[in-house]
């Protein structure tokens, strides 16, 4: 009893197996899954996947088998794939927000996936650490006893922090980025919780941590984010920070900002000087980014309460950026007076503060003016980086071969005749290298020359004066040797015995040196100031006039004209000297505002190159604009032309220059697409010309592609641009038309410009239809039509259609424009209409609420359109249901013509296409084949569609259609062409229907046709066919003449299968039928014969005398009480007359059995 009283409940028991098993479960498909992703032909999005799912099993179903599967996810974080290594970084994550005790197990996986190579890798680890050290950190708090695994997984990921802290100047943009995020939250959760602090779930601060943690003291980490704090303010005032680290470093310096207010005024002036002084990298896209980001952080920082101190600074910097005062207004925070007036007493209160402090540091320091001396080390640095920078230059440069051309010519003009000797002694010949080796070698010996004579681009980081650096006394330097302070001790005389003789003499030495050299400064200064009143009333003015004498005009050109060709000539030199934009815009004040033959001398040398020297040509353009706009006032030729005609004349001529350049190295459409779209404005000229290239081949497709371009980019043009491409939408050239029709749908579709415009216009070209001849706005030279012709044709025809078909799939509603000229054109222009409808109809498809519509109203006239318009809709397809909905109710109401079904035939019922079939056999053959091809499904698109009825039942129905609505040839002609598709009516389908239709009741007339049609398609039919015959006996077949004589003729071609069943026909209609085929009597007589002879089967004495053609009188006695099953029994036959001559000509032998009463 107590063992039994001991027992577990029944239900415990079962929850505990069936916990077990989906344990056991859960186990197995993690193993799977293991294994599914050490396979090495699984890819890595599926690694990723069988990870994910791990994750899920393990961190929220089965969190027991965490412990025994973590080591193998881990090892994952080796994969080759990035994406994998990635995972494996997220679930480490996941793992610290639900299961923070497996820290010690994860920590160092994540720090080698912190030096991963790949930079994917190293910013979702950096990502990952935010929220693993937030929760480290709560972890840390919440412990008792801190182990040592523990500790040392804290330690791990301080090295972490210190890591991420260094990869704020890491070469990758988007790390850096990642870094400035996690900095960010350090520094929140390693500062005190204010008053004023914007509130956030979960937050974590300074305050939550206690005193009594060793493992991470307060005080040290209150420093720490203070120094990453000053490191985010200097990042953020870097001159060479990127636009979107900078963008970044913003968002996080507002962020600190509203959670820790104390930081606030730091912030806000950091953002000040950010205002004041921009990165000069950022282009002008990125400075307004930039500024739309900081107009709206402080608008932000603005709502903050804590923000009231720094209102006025916030709202005057947001004014600059061009913040409404509306915008500012709505911004500031609501604050009743009381607090007002306390805040306004804090903030006076800190800021005189400030100002007694920052009075008692400044008596407190004491000037002190120091000896400065040059700092060698600084010079060598800069020695170093001006190497590496001409280095760079010239490895670059010697990549080309021209370069290396002209090296080596202009170094052997100053060759010597004779190698000197010392060339002999230090030359060491350059042996073993490849070619990438040498050129290093060579660039760092010529990058060394070039440092020396400070010339190429590493000249910039020479500084014009040597560096300084304050001068360090040997007292100083004992100091600092000796790890003492100057302001801290004293050096007593102890100290200085332990100096030797020898060293003090050279202290004494060099302070004699220094004072006799301050002494000589001295008196060198005092000696110049005493001379500069002098030298003040010695000077005079130099009058350039009074010394030279005046030059000719030609001479005066002839020398500008040479100062202009060398700086034209001087190109390369400049460009390896660092100064080419210099020279580029001396160039393009020389072109604007000099002569006429300084402006061709420039334009040629443009022309000569001008895929290199495309930015010069847009420079004096830009420079040509801005004097005749006004913006630039230093044009010193007068000049009795228009203001820019300087301009015009400077485009067209780059225009002209390109269309007509033959240097086949330059790309002529790049060119002119960048005139075109970067010029400040066009002329009258250059549009001109844009017209001209449409028209001409080579510059066809570029010409209209710029003028759709133009359209959406200069908006005052775009009607100007848009007249342009609509006129050739009309062109006669159909490679114009064509081309220009898709740029008008470019705009049209996706840049909704002028919709209306465009509308109007097709419409307007569409109304031309209704006139009797073409008119004569259709024709002008513009339009490639000179001529005006009298009668309308079908390119006319379609030329008016064209523009409005391309714009139908994008607005439907113009296909009811469409049906109302329809009805008003002539015969000719309806034909092209039908033609030319099928591409806008097959793209607004059946589902067009419009063509429904337009189906259901069918203005008078336009039965035709539609009809086509159906047609095309279900062609090659099914037609939907809304389709054969409207077409079925058109055709009960308005349109009678049975050819409206045609298209949408599938769609409609079995007891619908029966209905119709008599109409639809009417029509012309090849539209009665088309029928039967919907009908019987057949073609490669419509295979697999629902028919409404099957081959088998299309062709039963044609056999019994009724005779009063439909001639028996058109049914005939019907089934002939069923019969054809030997795909649809094989052996065994035209087996069904032979069966069906022997078991109608009447017999179908065409039914032995159809029976000797199938025999010759399909001869293996004869036996099947020959019990057919039997079972059409019972339904007198003889009553019906046609079928009759099919039967007799089905009978010929079976022989000699279809004996018996002559043999069983009546007496008088085998004597018919022996009458009608006589050459049928003697095989039959054979047949008999063979069967009395092997007495297989019995055959009558009525029927051997009929078939051996004894004169008898046959008569048929009362039938009455006889079932009639169309056979006349044998008994009730009776002879006239009988000859006594033996049946079987004379023979004895026996009657067959049931004959011989």
């Amino acid at each position: 009893m107590a063992s039994l009283f001991a027992r577990k409940p029944i239900s415990v028991e079962t929850s505990s197996l069936f916990t077990d098993e989906k344990t056991v479960t859960a186990r197995n498909k993690i193993i799977e899954w293991v294994n599914k992703c050490s396979d090495g032909s699984a890819n890595s999005q599926q690694k990723c996947e069988a990870i994910t799912q791990i994750q899920e099993v393990l961190l929220h179903s089965h969190s027991d088998l965490l412990d025994e599967f973590i080591d193998n996810l881990l090892s994952f974080s080796h994969d080759v794939s990035q994406d994998v290594r990635k995972c494996v970084v997220g679930f480490i994550e996941e793992i610290s927000k639900l299961h923070i005790d497996f820290i010690p197990r994860t920590i160092n996986v994540l720090a080698g996936l912190l030096r991963d190579i790949s930079p994917q890798v190293i910013k979702r680890v950096i990502q990952a650490c935010a929220a693993i050290y937030k929760n480290t950190l709560i972890w840390l708090v919440t412990l008792a006893d801190i182990s040592d695994a523990t500790e040392s997984s804290w330690n791990t990921l301080c090295h972490m922090k210190a890591e991420i802290v260094d990869m704020i100047d890491h070469d990758n943009d988007g790390i850096r980025t990642n870094a400035i995020k996690f900095l960010e939250g350090i520094v929140i959760l390693q500062t005190h919780h204010e008053e004023d602090s914007m509130k956030r779930g979960n937050d974590f601060s300074l305050d939550d941590i206690p005193l009594t943690l060793k493992i991470a003291r307060r005080r040290k980490l209150e420093d720490e984010a203070r120094n990453i704090f000053d490191s985010l303010l200097k990042f953020h005032a870097a001159s060479h920070i990127s636009s979107v680290n900078l963008i970044a470093c913003t968002g996080s310096l507002c962020t600190i900002a509203k959670m820790r207010p104390i930081l606030m005024n730091v912030v806000v002036d950091a953002l000040k000087n950010l205002l004041a002084n921009l990165p000069p990298t950022l282009t002008d896209s990125q400075v307004s980014s930039v500024r739309k980001h900081l107009k709206m952080q402080l608008i932000n920082i603005l709502k903050q309460h804590a923000a009231y101190e720094m209102q006025q600074t916030i709202i005057a910097m947001l004014i600059d950026l061009g913040a409404s005062n509306q915008e500012i207004s709505k911004s500031l925070p609501k604050m009743n007076k009381q607090e007002q007036q306390k805040r306004a007493k804090r903030a006076l209160e800190n800021a005189t503060a400030a100002a007694a402090k920052r009075i008692k540091m400044e008596k407190d320091r004491v000037p002190v003016r120091r000896q400065m001396e040059i700092d060698y080390d600084e010079v060598e640095e800069q020695k170093i980086r001006s190497n590496r920078m001409n280095e760079a230059f010239i490895t670059e440069a010697m990549q080309r071969n021209e370069v290396i051309v002209d090296l080596v010519m202009v170094a052997m003009k100053n060759l010597p005749n004779e190698m000197p000797e010392s060339f002999g002694r230090t030359y060491k010949p350059i042996m073993g290298l490849n070619v990438t080796q040498v050129v290093q070698k060579i660039a760092e010996g010529l990058s060394v020359m070039m440092t020396e004579k400070r010339i190429g681009p590493g000249a910039s980081a020479i500084s014009r004066d040597p560096p300084m650096k304050v001068k360090v006394t040997l007292e100083e330097e004992k100091n600092i040797i000796l790890g003492m302070r100057k302001d801290d001790f004293d050096i007593d005389d102890e100290m200085l015995d332990l100096t030797n003789e020898k060293s003090m003499e050279d202290i004494d030495a060099r302070r004699e040196e220094a004072t006799k050299k301050l002494r000589e400064n001295m008196e060198r200064l005092k000696g110049e100031q005493a001379m500069i009143p002098i030298m003040k009333q010695r000077a005079k003015s130099l009058k350039l006039q009074e010394v030279t004498k005046p030059m000719s005009r030609a001479v005066k050109e002839k020398f500008l004209l040479d100062a202009v060709s060398r700086i034209l000539r001087a190109e390369r030199a400049s460009i390896f000297s660092g100064v080419s934009v210099k020279r580029r815009k001396i160039l393009t004040v020389m072109a604007a505002t000099f002569t006429g033959s300084v402006r061709e001398t420039i334009i040629e040398f443009i022309m000569k190159d001008l895929k290199s020297r495309i930015d010069l040509a847009f420079s004096w353009l830009f420079e040509e604009y801005s004097l005749f706009q006004g913006f630039t006032r230093h044009s010193y030729i007068k000049t009795e032309q228009k203001p820019d005609f300087a301009y015009n004349k400077l485009l067209n001529e780059l225009i002209v220059g390109v269309t007509e350049s033959t240097d086949i190295e330059v790309n002529k459409e790049d060119i002119l697409r960048r005139i075109y779209l970067e010029a400040p404005i066009l002329s009258d000229g250059s549009v001109d010309h844009l017209v001209m290239m449409c028209e001409l081949t080579e510059f066809s497709d570029c010409a209209m592609d710029l003028v759709r371009d133009l359209a959406v980019h200069r908006p005052p043009k775009k009607q100007k641009f848009l007249q342009i491409l609509l006129k050739y939408a009309v062109h006669d050239n159909s490679t114009i038309r064509e081309k220009a029709i898709e740029n008008i749908l470019c705009l049209y579709a996706e840049h909704k410009v002028m919709m209306n415009k465009i509308e109007d216009y097709a419409l307007m070209w569409l109304s031309y239809l209704e006139k009797p001849s073409p008119p004569e706005q259709m024709f002008s030279v513009d339009y490639g039509r000179p001529e005006p012709t009298p009668v309308w044709n079908e390119l006319l025809a379609k030329i008016c259609l064209s523009l409005l078909f391309a714009l139908m799939p994008h607005y439907e509603s113009l296909i009811n424009n469409l049906c109302g000229i329809y009805v008003g054109t002539s015969a000719e222009t309806k034909r092209t209409i039908l033609k030319a409808i099928e591409l806008p109809v097959k793209k607004m498809g059946s589902d067009s609420a419009e063509i429904l519509k337009l189906i259901e109203l069918c203005p008078k006239g336009s039965e035709t359109l539609i009809t086509r318009i159906i047609y095309i809709l279900t062609e090659k397809r099914m037609p939907n249901p809304e389709l054969v909905k409207r077409v079925r109710e058109l055709y009960q109401s308005k349109v009678s013509d049975v050819r409206l079904l045609i298209p949408v035939i599938n769609g409609l019922t079995k007891q619908e296409v029966t209905n119709a079939l008599p109409k639809l056999l009417k029509l012309n053959p090849t539209i009665v084949k088309e029928v039967f091809i919907r009908l019987l499904g057949l073609g490669k698109d419509i295979e697999h569609i629902t028919l409404p009825m099957s081959a088998i039942e299309l062709l039963v129905a044609l056999h019994t259609l009724d005779a009063t609505k439909v001639e028996i040839k058109f049914v005939v002609k019907a089934t002939a062409l069923c019969l054809a598709e030997k795909d649809c009516y094989t052996q065994d389908v035209l087996a069904i229907v032979l069966q069906q239709l022997v078991n109608l009741t009447p017999l179908p007339t065409l039914l032995m046709r159809t029976v000797i049609q199938s025999l010759t398609l399909y001869p293996r039919l004869a036996g099947y066919i020959t019990n057919l015959l039997q079972r059409l006996i019972p339904k007198q077949v003889w009553r019906q003449k046609v079928i009759w004589d099919g039967f007799l003729k089905c009978c010929q071609r079976l022989k000699p299968n279809s004996y018996p069943v002559l043999m069983t026909l009546p007496p008088p209609q085998l004597i018919d039928a022996l009458n009608t085929c006589p050459e049928l009597r003697q095989p039959m007589i054979d047949h008999a014969n063979s069967l009395i002879e092997s007495q297989s089967g019995a055959v009558s004495k009525i029927t051997m005398d009929i078939l051996l053609g004894k004169s008898q009188d046959l008569f048929i006695t009362d039938v009455s009480g006889v079932p009639d099953y169309g056979l006349i029994p044998t008994q009730n036959i009776k002879v006239e007359a009988e000859e006594e001559s033996d049946l079987f000509g004379g023979t004895t032998q026996p009657l067959p059995p049931g004959e011989d009463v």
